[in-house]
């Protein structure tokens, strides 16, 4: 059906559909910057890859060739090239490297590449080079790893700073609409938007740039952790349910505040069981650097199988992959076929480090490479990314520990004000009508001293009796639903995770919005009581 469509408008509008070249570049540009983005990491699991090749004495065609069929890697793409430039072209390997290195766009992976044909043509073993070149790419990895990590510190006190100006900016307006209801104020309330959708859009766009390219989970559909698999089956019937009810109650107006409340409690559940399993695999992640470095010790030393191996090893000091752990040692004493049991392993670790890093170790002990180096080197690699990970999300945590009262205090901030133009504009209207009582009554007789005291407060207050509340009502609704947005978006940018954390912080915010919304009301209604400002004004006359 679409296809009959694109081809109808296609040919309506000369053989090209409109802004359809404009689109492509947007998407190429956007392909290009995720892809230099993951690069960097990248290159650390091909360049170990590659390093435990030569480490099991495979020739240079093994390496090349296996490293090309690991499509789970950018780079491997590029090394499909030079594969097929060698195999099917008759290039040498230092002439196709150079080619590749050519005509790829990423700096990193260019210079990887053509440091890796200079050494061919210089004769120096692939093994050296690329024992070198693993440490060289380690060092690269962490230098933009934490240039990383200071840009999002910088960016994220910017973020606050700018939303909170911006924030100001809308409160004024609203201020100066209670006292000037200006006429065609949609203008200025669309101005006061744009503004805040800006600084949003772009203070997020800035810090995903800056935040280090680092996904925890795997992705894999055929294997998944059991939370994983709970929050996929959940989130099928929750999301929509939460859509239907939440545009329903919105239709029936239902108070923002209460709306707000539900969303945050319907997605409570995915948002809870997701961070578990982002804690989880962080500790597993922790505990597989030093397993994997103790495991082919002992496969190693002991010329253990695996199952033996894991049977000499205490699990016990694992905490976090001991059930793991267990259930691999219980199926391989039953014989179960190793490579499928680790699989299942990887599966239901949830974690992407270890299904990177596992299977290079698997990869290169299969090919007859000895194991303690290789698990040395598998977990040297490992453990530089997992404590790279740890000063990130010691950052994250910071900011995002700075922005959940932040969020309370913008949204108290819009909430309170709104409420006390309401009360203020109320007051002033009982207290218009009640000194034009007082005048007429004045003038029927004949004392002109209090109508000219009524007179005068009254023409200095009637600034305040047109404030446009639902309007008004209205425009911080949709300022707060920004915010909220904005800082969900936030949060997930720089803690990172998995796409289940949305839930988590949108869970969090949204309960914290709807709360303000109804207790902040209460609050303002306790202190600035109108029936108060009524008997004021009652007093003065």
């Amino acid at each position: 059906m679409f296809e009959s469509l694109k081809d109808k408008v296609r040919a309506s509008s000369g053989g090209q559909i409109p802004f359809e070249s404009s689109i492509a570049s947007l998407k190429e540009r956007f392909a290009h910057f995720v892809e230099s983005k993951r690069m960097g990491a990248d290159i650390l699991f091909m360049v170990t890859y590659m390093a435990s090749m030569s480490i099991a004495n495979a020739t240079r065609p093994e390496i090349f060739g296996y490293a090309a069929n690991r499509k789970e890697y950018i780079s491997a793409k590029y090394i499909a090239k030079v594969d097929t430039y060698v195999k099917k072209w008759s290039y040498s390997y230092a002439e196709s490297l150079s080619i590749v290195a050519e005509r790829t766009n990423n700096d990193i992976l260019q210079n990887m590449l053509m440091r890796y044909a200079n050494s061919i043509e210089s004769n120096v073993p692939d093994e050296e080079f690329l024992s070198q070149e693993l440490s060289t790419v380690r060092s690269v990895y962490r230098s933009q790893y934490e240039q990383g990590c200071e840009l999002v510190k910088k960016w994220g006190d910017a973020y606050v700073a700018m939303l909170l100006s911006g924030t100001v900016i809308a409160v004024t307006i609203m201020i100066s609409i209670a006292i000037y209801s200006p006429t065609g104020m949609e203008t200025t309330l669309n101005v006061s938007y744009g503004i805040i959708l800006l600084i949003c859009f772009f203070s997020n766009v800035l810090m995903y740039q800056s935040v280090p390219s680092d996904p925890k989970t795997h992705g894999l559909t055929d294997r998944t952790s059991k939370e994983q698999a709970t929050i996929s089956a959940m989130e099928r019937i929750i999301v929509p349910i939460t859509v239907v009810i939440a545009l329903v109650l919105l239709a029936l107006g239902v108070s923002v505040g209460l709306i707000y409340i539900l969303i945050g409690v319907l997605l409570a559940p995915l948002g809870i069981i997701g961070f578990i399993d982002d804690h989880n695999i962080t500790l597993r992640d922790n505990d597989f650097a030093t397993f994997i470095r103790s495991f082919g010790s002992v496969m190693g030393g002991q010329s253990a199988t695996a199952v033996r191996a894991l049977g000499a090893i205490d699990r016990r000091s694992f905490m976090a992959l001991e059930p793991l752990l267990n259930s691999v040692y219980s199926k391989m004493n039953l014989g179960l076929d190793v490579r499928q049991t680790w699989d299942r392993f990887i599966g239901e670790s949830g974690s992407n480090l270890i299904n990177m890093y596992l299977n290079i170790y698997l990869d290169t002990v299969q090919l007859g490479g000895p194991p303690e180096p290789i698990g040395k080197t598998v977990g040297s690699s490992m453990l530089e990314m997992v404590l790279l990970r740890d000063k990130k999300d010691m950052i994250s945590r910071g900011f995002i520990l700075l922005m959940i009262p932040m969020h309370v205090v913008m949204a108290a901030i819009f909430v309170a004000l709104y409420r006390l133009m309401v009360i203020l504009t109320g007051s002033v209207s009982t207290m218009m009508t009640h000194f034009q009582e007082t005048s007429a009554a004045a003038g029927s007789t004949g004392s002109s001293t209090g109508v000219t005291a009524a007179s005068a407060l009254g023409s200095s207050m009637g600034m305040f009796t047109n404030f446009p509340e639902k309007e008004m009502g209205i425009y911080v609704a949709i300022q707060l639903t920004i915010i909220t947005v904005s800082n969900i978006v936030a949060a997930k940018v720089v803690g990172g995770g998995d796409r289940y954390m949305y839930y988590f912080y949108g869970a969090i915010f949204c309960i914290l919005t709807g709360l303000v919304m109804l207790v902040v009301p209460i609050g303002v209604g306790i202190f600035f009581n109108p029936e108060a400002l009524n008997a004021m004004a009652a007093g003065h006359s």
